[in-house]
């Protein structure tokens, strides 16, 4: 019986040590996982703040000027193109306030539906 128990504490014995073997050794990888997470997380704080930066300075209304007129050909506008509000009918046309609806004849609605169904059967595959 006792060397049943010694065989019994040996295992025990060599079952905790390679649970502390594995513990310690996942510790150290969990730890280098946090490290490079950590690196992430300072890495994407760094980049906001440049994105941030560089949205403060392309938002700037000088900036956005001389964009537009270099790269876009733009320039301010001109008294003559500029409209009050009453001049818009003269400029624009006067607006649209009814929609006209256009009629259409059964025969013509028949003759339209049989040349559809010619077409589709000219094109169907032998």
């Amino acid at each position: 019986m006792s060397r049943k128990v010694f065989f019994f504490g040996l295992l025990v014995a060599g079952l905790l040590i390679f649970s502390l073997y594995r513990a310690k050794y996942g510790a150290k990888d969990t730890a280098a996982e946090l490290m490079a997470v950590e690196a992430q997380i300072e890495e994407a704080q760094r980049e906001k703040a440049l994105l941030e930066t560089e949205l403060a300075h392309m938002s700037r209304r000088d900036w956005i000027e001389e964009y537009a007129r270099k790269e876009l050909g733009m320039a301010p506008p001109k008294p003559g193109q500029m409209a009050n509000e009453g001049d818009l009918d003269e400029v624009v046309g006067p607006p649209v306030t009814t929609l006209q609806v256009m009629s259409v004849s059964s025969e013509a609605a028949d003759t339209a539906d049989t040349d559809e169904d010619a077409g589709k059967a000219a094109e169907a595959p032998r």
